[in-house]
């Protein structure tokens, strides 16, 4: 644990807690047991069947209405639970919207969990919001003129996948067992156990099959077109952060808006990488997409669609980078890459990500500004980062 974390000073400076979802499995319940522990009081809301069985060993709250009732509701249990914090695990959650909208209006603290920013030894906590309605300041100028301090030491952490699969299954099928129990609610996902089944079995297939048939591209990026391409991050295709934070309303969108761009301005001898998100496997697949593309705008030979390679080389070995709004884009700024931000992010400023158009990022010489990089990411790690994994 970080000694001076200050995200889980924020956390604690509450009294009474009003636990909205967590990630899918007993984490919130966990946590407002642990809340209880530090004599603070915590209620959570069920708003499905999987939130149910997670906290079914906890009294807790049931909002079965619709969305456009929860401020009313979140007002009469004020009433009643006078909460000063509201917590949730992602802030673009159509429920999670309004309860920040009321709570704005009430004076109640809003505090958003969600992945870490600087992962994998990492979760993040901020007040008002994550990601895009982050408060942190965007002004470069307010990072140099920070001290210089030591960063802090922070234990190496790493989530059990297979766990977290294990509970999302047992969520998911609660949700479908308990469904009738709560029929105005709305996932901001798909809900179908059935159907994200599918999708893993599916996802473990083709990985198996992207694994055997890229097995020679990764020496290829490290050979011959070591810093000669230019690496494109993809999101998942139901990301809110496409969707709340983005221009975008589809990633084929934003494909497509690359790699026109790439066939009218990068030079004949730089080459596009396209990195599809490996939780993206077993739902979406972009290849024939590419390949239309790639004719249509006559630089098939110059593209390349990439699954499973790991992340650092491919860094390691790009001469850029472009992203939505990934934290990806934070990870290709610890490797000292170009990088420009289609979309918004908390860390495109001034001096950290290129500002110009997309057109004339292609043969840009810029380079980002690695001591205002390392200020930055120092902040973000004191102020919103707690070392723990979900």
């Amino acid at each position: 644990m970080l000694t001076d974390c200050r995200a889980l000073t924020t956390l604690l400076a509450g009294k009474k807690y009003l636990l909205l979802q967590g990630p899918m499995g007993p984490y919130f319940s966990d946590t407002a047991e642990w809340l209880e522990s530090q004599g603070c009081e915590a209620v959570n809301v069920v708003f499905n069947g999987g939130d149910k069985f997670y906290c079914r060993k906890r009294d807790y709250l049931v909002f079965r209405q619709t969305p456009k009732e929860f401020p009313t509701w979140l007002k009469d249990t004020w009433q009643d639970y006078h909460f000063d914090t509201i917590l949730c695990f992602g802030d673009c959650r159509p429920l999670h919207q309004v309860a920040r909208l009321w709570a704005q209006t009430k004076g109640v603290r809003f505090l958003a969990f969600e992945e870490g920013y600087l992962r994998p030894h990492f979760i993040t906590l901020e007040e008002g919001g994550v990601n895009a309605f982050s408060a942190l300041p965007r002004n470069p100028d307010f990072y140099r003129k920070l001290p210089e301090i030591k960063a802090p030491v922070a234990k190496k952490l790493t989530s059990c996948f297979s766990l977290r699969v294990r509970r999302c299954i047992g969520y998911y099928l609660a949700g479908w067992f308990y469904r009738h129990q709560f029929p105005q609610y709305r996932h901001h996902k798909s809900f179908s156990p059935w159907y994200e089944a599918r999708c893993w079995i599916r996802a473990a297939a083709r990985k198996q099959w992207y694994r055997f048939l890229q097995r020679k591209v990764l020496s290829q990026l490290q050979g011959e077109l070591d810093q000669r391409y230019h690496l494109v991050v993809l999101q998942v295709y139901n990301d809110s952060q496409i969707r709340n934070h983005s221009p975008y309303n589809d990633v084929r969108d934003y494909i497509n808006d690359v790699m026109y761009s790439f066939s009218k301005k990068a030079c004949s001898d730089q080459w596009l990488v396209i990195k599809h998100h490996p939780m993206d496997r077993g739902h979406r697949l972009y290849g024939p997409l590419i390949r239309k593309l790639g004719k249509q705008y006559n630089i098939s030979e110059r593209v390349k669609y990439v699954h499973d390679l790991p992340m650092p080389e491919l860094l390691t070995h790009a001469r850029a980078v472009v992203t939505i709004n990934s934290t990806a884009g934070l990870s290709a700024l610890i490797h000292n890459k170009p990088l420009i931000v289609m979309g918004n992010a908390l860390y495109d400023m001034k001096g950290l990500t290129f500002q110009g158009h997309l057109n004339q990022f292609w043969q840009s010489d810029f380079k980002p500004d690695m001591k205002l990089f390392k200020k930055f990411r120092l902040y973000i790690l004191r102020n919103t980062q707690i070392n723990a994994v979900y």
